[in-house]
């Protein structure tokens, strides 16, 4: 739970706008201590703050307190600079082309590109994701390979991984572990979250895919992870997923938390999960947790 001056500070918002705020629009609600003092949770502060970042876009706050957090993040994607847009939009265009053709370094060159121009945010949210997502769609009408799918995918892990590495190298915040679980081998969208930890400043460290919980754990534990962040993906991975999420709760001990992503992440129930777990819906989400993190 956050006092009302560390939300303040955490959001960039005064504490007369968000009394003010609350009072007028009922935006959060916050819990009192026992001295009485407003308390908010870590899900209040990421509301907080995509509020007034609408609001710095413009954006009225009596229209947006009207919103679920599901729209607000889906408004803030949609409102971005329209000619950088365009640009990460024609590199998306020029790496399928590329694909499409059977050319593999003018696909290599594109995505250098990309990474040479866009910082590991921008980068991940409008080009590497729209990409991957269409490139599976591609593939599922037929209308693209295995190989050339491939191809575009190899290309990314391998940018990707190198970018991940040149961060962390300079890091200087604490550790946060990335992996999956035994069985999910899907490793893509984990691996450029762990890229956009490092570019903030965080030691990452990458496991990869497919490891046994205590594996998980031992390793967090001799790091001092501060978070282990998980990718779920396979839906036929889900019956088995609470178990093996209550084993690495168990070994990883209290007060790290575990960090559960991807789109397998739907299937979940929260009364399901551990109390460690947290669910992280979308990029934006990611940035945010990170930015509440100490160190």
């Amino acid at each position: 739970m956050y006092s009302i001056k560390a939300v303040s500070q955490a959001t960039g918002l005064s504490v007369e706008t968000l009394r003010a705020w609350e009072r007028r629009y009922g935006i959060v609600a916050p819990q009192r201590d026992d001295l009485g003092r407003r308390v908010y949770r870590p899900d209040d502060v990421l509301r907080l703050r995509r509020l007034r970042e609408a609001t710095d876009r413009g954006h009225p706050i009596g229209r947006l307190a009207q919103l679920g957090d599901q729209q607000l993040a889906d408004l803030l994607e949609g409102s971005g600079n329209a000619p950088l847009q365009a640009t990460c939009n024609a590199f998306v265009e020029r790496i399928l082309e590329a694909a499409q053709r059977f050319r593999s370094a003018e696909c290599e060159q594109s995505l250098t590109l990309a990474i040479a121009m866009l910082p590991p945010q921008q980068l991940t949210r409008d080009v590497l994701q729209p990409l991957l997502q269409e490139v599976g769609e591609r593939w599922h009408r037929g209308e693209l390979t295995i190989a050339q799918e491939r191809m575009v995918s190899s290309s990314v892990r391998k940018h990707v991984s190198l970018v991940l590495d040149t961060y962390v190298r300079c890091a200087h915040r604490p550790a946060i572990v990335f992996a999956t679980l035994p069985g999910e081998r899907h490793e893509l969208g984990l691996l450029m979250s762990a890229m956009i930890c490092a570019s903030l400043g965080f030691k990452v460290h990458y496991l990869g895919p497919d490891l046994p919980p205590t594996e998980i754990a031992h390793f967090a534990r001799e790091v001092g992870a501060i978070v282990v962040a998980l990718s779920v993906v396979m839906l036929d991975s889900l019956p088995t997923l609470p178990a093996q999420l209550e084993g690495l709760a168990r070994e990883m001990g209290s007060g790290v938390p575990i960090w559960l992503g991807g789109a397998g992440t739907s299937g979940l129930s929260r009364h399901e999960l551990p109390a460690a777990c947290v669910v992280v819906h979308d990029q934006l989400e990611l940035e945010q947790r990170l930015e509440m993190l100490e160190g």
